[in-house]
């Protein structure tokens, strides 16, 4: 076991339907030595998972914020950060992650990504030594989770004034201007199965879920025409010139629309 990382997933109240299955597949997938581990929620819970500590933040604190205050029950230097709904359907092998965790702790990185859609591919994978450098020219170049976060690093992206839909929007600007080094681990690590978006589940999840028997209760499946639009703007978001998506925006703005991003 390493002393330099620690994982820590993401939560909240309205989200305690996934924890049971999201660990016993965490658990099951997890091979070799094992990690201190951590869940933050909004409310205090009965909940109890051996080998998971249950952090409960102010009630009134919003996502971000609940990130931060579980920092401090952390002794690691290094946090993995994933998420609730992000459940870990192949085999992790520990030492590759100790490795990673190590080598951000030795080479002071402050943000290495774990995980990107676009690149989840056995025949993308590289050797778990090749690390790539991020380029922070890019709008969207930092996603929250799942990745391996300088823990003080992480706590300064978390301000007071960001609103939980701002905040991830920012995290690029605030790696420029801590001057911060990040970097992207090609090795797919630690891979996973988006299951919830907009509080309802993915039919990719659902397809998943009734193949393997899983059970999480009576959270309703997302409609095909959302989930079309999600993936619509997602791949327009990496793919599409940006000038295209300027144009788009602006028409966007005639019509009432808003964006994070701006």
């Amino acid at each position: 076991m390493t002393e330099n990382l620690a994982v820590l997933i993401s939560s909240c109240d309205k989200f305690s339907d996934l924890w049971e299955e999201h660990i016993r597949l965490y658990r099951e997938n997890w091979k070799g030595e094992s990690v201190k581990t951590f869940l933050v929620t909004d409310k205090a819970t009965d909940a109890n998972f051996e080998g998971v500590e249950i952090i409960t933040a102010p009630s009134d604190y919003d996502f971000p914020m609940r990130i931060k205050y579980a920092l401090q029950f952390i002794a690691a230097p290094y946090v993995l950060l994933t998420l609730d709904d992000y459940f870990t359907v192949n085999n992790i092998e520990s030492k590759d992650i100790f490795y990673l965790a190590d080598r951000a702790y030795n080479e002071k990185i402050d943000y290495l990504m774990l995980y990107d859609r676009r690149k989840d591919s056995p025949r993308k994978f590289l050797p778990i030594e090749v690390l790539e450098e991020i380029d922070l020219n890019k709008k969207y170049a930092l996603t929250l989770y799942p990745a391996i976060w300088n823990k003080d690093f992480l706590a300064k992206t978390v301000k007071d004034d960001l609103s939980p839909w701002l905040y991830e929007v920012s995290l690029t600007k605030t790696a420029v201007e801590e001057g911060a080094k990040c970097f992207f681990s090609p090795a797919g690590t630690f891979r996973i199965l988006d299951v919830v978006r907009k509080g309802k589940v993915l039919h990719k999840a659902d397809r998943y879920f009734k193949s393997h028997g899983i059970n999480i209760g009576d959270r309703p499946k997302i409609s095909y025409l959302t989930e079309f639009k999600l993936a619509f703007m997602d791949a327009l978001s990496w793919y599409a010139p940006k000038k295209l998506i300027g144009a788009l925006k602006k028409i966007g703005r005639k019509f009432g629309m808003s964006f994070y991003s701006e």
